[in-house]
């Protein structure tokens, strides 16, 4: 698969591109950057993820709150 490559300059603190680095060795990686490249794809996925439950997370709460309402209303 030939996947379409953009080019960009950034800047990273030197502890993280050494702990990126000694990733890089000890999972075999030839380029750092290919480490990298999958480390940011995998954060994107997560925070989808992670609003996809928080969002969840409060579809069941507005349902509760609607349970609870109706019980309330029910003992009044």
């Amino acid at each position: 698969m030939n996947k379409e490559i953009i080019r960009r300059s950034i800047s990273i603190p030197k502890e993280l591109d050494e702990k990126i680095g000694l990733m890089a060795k000890r999972f075999s990686y030839s380029v750092k950057n290919q480490l990298m490249v999958e480390l940011l794809e995998l954060g994107v996925l997560k925070y989808n993820e992670d609003l996809e439950m928080k969002q969840l997370i409060n579809n069941l709460i507005k349902k509760i709150d609607g349970v609870c309402n109706v019980i309330l209303n029910k003992h009044e």
